[in-house]
């Protein structure tokens, strides 16, 4: 993208990112520039002296940047599934031409870098933080003039975000609603340096209707007045429509205390329709003209006992439908039926999507080399899941509490588990519990986040519901669901 802004100032812009094996890669150049400059000189003494143009000069300044983005969990084995990282290395150049002896030389460049985190907290929010300019000067962030040979450093800035969903959809927001949405934003950020004060801005956005947008918010923007270095507190406000995929956006922007600095927006847009499926991967050497294929989502499986605003529904019907979970022939799952050791079992051999043979030898007593659940049972002890009794039985038919299920639950996610906790998980589990690091841990990775209240009900004997829905927290699982919703499974 390219333009000029005031009439005066070239600016180009150009950026493009892309996926790859190792996470997001992007690339950008940004340059502005401005030709023509007078450049003067004082002539004369006393009541001679006068300003004249000696010549012109031209200046430009550009930015080439490299970043990168991921997840945390491909570093951590699974782990951080909900936290992003990101990089970017900056490589600046600035400088004038022309202009003679006084500007002779005067080029420069500099290098810095950028580091941010953003972590979906619950669905409803997200935090975020940022450190631009962070890389220390002996590492090479700085800027150096080539003239004198001067140096200059680039101050650290740091900013800290968040974005909060109010009012939404069941399972999105804090609040649920059909129709409304309500968003608030807030970033607070401060840069080292003394005579930059921090900075913060806010703001709202409300959609009582799906084709209307009220917004309203505040940007502080530092500022110099004669009591010292302060901000101004500058009002926004806007209201957005949409409908048929058109867009109209007005925003008013006040800029301090002139009122003949406040500034309107206007913006119209259009938005094709979206396609409810995904652009399968091509073969770009087959065929003159290749076109992307659209794959669409697959049907999920339902069941006739659960209603549309069942708590677990989602979690089911996914995991129903990657043949982990089945139901019933009379078309019902059965959501509140208690779970056994070993139908516990055969679920977490499925979610792993291990390959199950015959059984010629088995350990324990109590399970026949010919049952269903043999297979399940052996694969689930060999990788660890579950254990036997000490009395060689495995007890295929006990059902199995909440506290006893948390071991299993994270050794299946591989879950860092400490061997002690400081403090009380549930009013129901405290520290000195035997299954409090177990319980701490799958509570930190989300699986009980359907959990209401501040009772875990620990000795309450598990349910499929609850399976369904922690089994589809766990990282393998998690990503069978989403390659289901892609389209890719």
């Amino acid at each position: 993208m390219s333009g000029t802004i005031l009439t005066d100032v070239n600016y180009l812009l150009f950026g493009v990112a892309d996926s790859s094996p190792m996470g997001q890669i992007g690339f950008g150049y940004v340059n502005a520039s401005i030709g023509g400059i007078p450049v003067t000189e004082i002539t004369g003494t006393g009541s001679t002296a006068a300003v004249v143009q000696s010549g012109t000069t031209d200046y430009s300044s550009s930015i080439i940047s490299f970043s990168y983005a991921t997840k945390l969990s491909r570093f951590f084995r699974g782990n951080g599934e909900d936290i992003y990282f990101g990089a970017k290395l900056k490589y600046f150049l600035q400088g004038f031409t022309g202009g003679g002896d006084a500007l002779y030389n005067a080029l420069g460049t500099g290098m810095d870098a950028d580091l941010g985190l953003m972590w979906k907290v619950k669905p409803w929010a997200t935090l975020g933080l940022a450190l631009n300019n962070c890389m220390p000067s002996s590492l090479g962030g700085r800027f150096i003039w080539q003239k004198n040979d001067e140096t200059e450093s680039i101050p650290l800035a740091t900013r800290l975000g968040g974005a909060f969903k109010i009012l939404g959809k069941e399972q999105e927001a804090i609040r649920q609603h059909a129709t409304q949405r309500l968003d608030l934003l807030f970033d607070y950020g401060s840069v080292q340096s003394t005579n930059r004060p921090a900075a913060m801005n806010i703001g709202l956005e409300y959609w009582p209707m799906d084709i209307l947008a009220l917004r309203c918010g505040i940007d502080q923007k530092p500022k110099a007045s004669e009591a010292g270095i302060g901000a101004d507190n500058n009002l926004t406000a806007g209201v957005g429509i949409k409908f048929n995929g058109f867009s109209f956006d007005y925003a008013f922007h006040q800029f301090g205390e002139l009122s003949e600095n406040a500034t309107h927006f206007f913006s119209i847009g259009f938005v094709g329709p979206s396609i409810d499926g995904k652009y399968a991967k091509k073969n770009w050497w087959r065929g003159i003209l290749p076109f992307p294929e659209v794959a669409p989502k697959p049907i999920l499986k339902s069941f006739k006992d659960l209603s549309e605003d069942y708590w677990a529904k989602k979690p089911i019907e996914y995991l129903a439908t990657l043949g982990i979970m089945g139901g019933y022939p009379d078309q019902t799952f059965r959501p509140n039926k208690l779970v056994t050791r070993g139908e516990l079992a055969a679920l977490l051999v499925k979610a792993k999507g291990f390959d199950v043979g015959e059984v010629e030898v088995l350990e324990f007593s109590d399970v026949n080399v010919k049952e269903w659940i043999a297979p399940y049972v052996t694969l689930a002890i060999e990788n660890k899941y579950m254990q036997g009794f000490s009395d060689k039985s495995f007890k295929p038919q006990k059902n199995i509490t909440h506290a006893e299920a948390a071991g299993i639950f994270a050794r299946f996610a591989g879950l860092y588990v400490k061997s002690q906790v400081t403090n009380d998980v549930y009013k129901d589990v405290p520290r000195s519990h035997w299954a409090a690091p177990e319980i701490a841990a799958c509570k930190l990775a989300g699986f009980y986040e359907y959990v209401e209240g501040d009772e875990l009900n620990q000795k309450e004997f598990l349910t499929r519901a609850e399976v369904a829905e922690i089994l589809s927290k766990t990282p393998s699982v998690k990503s069978r669901i989403k390659e289901l919703i892609s389209g890719e499974k």
